[in-house]
């Protein structure tokens, strides 16, 4: 956690450009929450094409505790991010995020620390 999910038409992604996303959620993920980069997962699933749907759907659950603004920045630079690397109009993606409450979550083992205490949950789990 958190997990990114990038949902595109079959066959519209290779994988470098699968590579670059991943890469790109990452980035903006931690950037924006200061968020270690081992707590990324990043998923790509490909289904066919339906009329009246986006080409591209991305999905970010998060921890619980962000605000509004950081989610709204999280969307607007993940769907730049897609338009960029597949070379679509960012009219063809749409993208929604989800919270969890940290203590729902495991990571390592262990429950995931609040936002903001990721430095000391880091040092607790060093030999």
């Amino acid at each position: 956690m958190p997990l990114y999910r990038c949902t595109s038409p079959q066959d519209a992604l290779n994988d470098a450009q699968r590579s670059a996303l991943a890469r790109a959620f990452t980035d903006i993920h931690c950037d924006l929450t200061g968020a270690p980069r081992t707590f990324v997962h990043v998923q790509f699933h490909h289904r066919a094409a339906q009329a009246g749907r986006a080409s591209y759907e991305l999905h970010a659950g998060i921890r619980a505790g962000r605000d509004r603004a950081l989610a709204d920045a999280i969307v607007a630079r993940c769907i730049a991010a897609v338009a960029g690397i597949a070379q679509v109009d960012p009219g063809q993606i749409s993208m929604r995020t989800s919270s969890t409450p940290a203590s729902w979550i495991l990571e390592g083992g262990r429950v995931l620390p609040e936002p903001g205490d990721e430095e000391a949950w880091e040092a607790a789990r060093k030999p």
